[in-house]
């Protein structure tokens, strides 16, 4: 008697591994390369990741990044705001089309209004065929942090007690392994960004943690932990540095998709004329490159493919007005 063919009968064939088929790109190969192991993918479609740091520390821009590999890729990118503090302008300045046919962007009271909607969407996407099977969708909830759960929202503050702490926590538990089934299901990547917090009492270890609850940590297939120091010049004319940007450090806390602990730095830079932020990948790249000492040097200059030589900065400054950053992923490794 085959045992194979009484499992067939009984529950049916094997199913097939469930592995990432779809990638979506950062806009960083060396972040890329840190969350899925090649520099040419980056997050991964049909799962949950969670990204998370402090203020200002780039989350956004990067899941802007994200989202509009996403539509690149004939997908739809959905942002649900609950910091309502999406910058539509910057969008579109790193590729994002704020096209309503590629672009839904919604501003939800709470928890779980944000993903009914995003689930709402995926369902009708899908089940019209709206977008080709193998066409990504990913949904991007900024913040965890900020989303009010509908138990919290319908009381007065003044009724408000222990169990509200944890509403979050237990909103997030009752969805999040749902959630998971759901994206693989349909092709989905829902990104999470956060915010940290500091654990009160703890002296050795970690002290930071996350809103949400275990259950983020337990169904992201990613979490990505970030850290910034300061990035300050000297000036003419100015009392002491000018705070110009930050590096952003990236490590893979998690990862389910590819080795764990792996890490990325960039520069997250302001503009001097409104004080917006950008990502730098022209310098981040140069600077990553050099770390690996796989651009030709003399000195504190770099030998570039036109056969001058340029200072780091003065190179990135070259590429970005050329439009040809693209030329530095030569240099990576294969």
């Amino acid at each position: 008697m085959s045992l194979e063919k009484e499992f067939e009968a009984l529950i049916g064939g094997n199913d097939e591994a469930a592995t990432v088929e779809y990638w979506l790109d950062t806009g960083f190969p060396p972040l890329n390369h840190a969350i899925s192991g090649s520099f040419d993918n980056g997050m991964p479609v049909g799962r949950v990741v969670e990204m998370f740091g402090g203020e200002s520390s780039g989350k956004t821009a990067i899941a802007t990044m994200v989202m509009a590999a996403a539509q690149r890729a004939g997908g739809i990118a959905v942002f649900m705001d609950h910091e309502h503090s999406f910058d539509m302008a910057h969008g579109e300045s790193l590729g994002l089309s704020t096209d309503p046919n590629k672009f839904v962007y919604k501003t939800p009271d709470t928890f779980e209004q944000s993903i009914t909607m995003a689930i709402k969407v995926a369902q009708m996407v899908r089940d019209k065929s709206l977008i080709p099977d193998e066409a990504p969708m990913v949904v991007v909830f900024d913040s965890l942090a900020s989303m009010v759960p509908q138990s919290k929202l319908m009381k007065d503050a003044e009724d408000y007690n222990m169990n509200d702490n944890t509403a979050l926590a237990r909103a997030t538990s009752a969805v999040f392994p749902a959630l998971a089934k759901f994206a693989e299901k349909n092709n989905m990547c829902f990104l999470f960004l956060n915010q940290i917090r500091q654990k009160i009492g703890v002296m050795f270890g970690d002290k930071t943690t996350t809103p949400g609850g275990d259950s983020p940590k337990y169904y992201s297939s990613v979490r990505i932990k970030l850290n910034r120091n300061k990035i300050t010049e000297e000036r003419k004319g100015v009392k002491g540095n000018v705070f110009i940007g930050q590096h952003i450090n990236a490590e893979c806390i998690k990862n389910k998709v590819s080795r764990p602990f792996m890490k990325a730095k960039w520069r997250f830079m302001f503009r001097d004329e409104d004080g917006s932020g950008f990502f730098d990948v022209a310098m981040s790249m140069i600077e990553y490159l050099n770390d690996l000492s796989l651009l030709e040097k003399s000195g504190n200059f770099i030998k570039w493919t036109d056969g001058k030589k340029y200072y780091p900065k003065a190179l990135a400054k070259k590429l970005n007005e050329e439009g040809s950053v693209d030329e530095l992923k030569a240099f990576l490794p294969s």
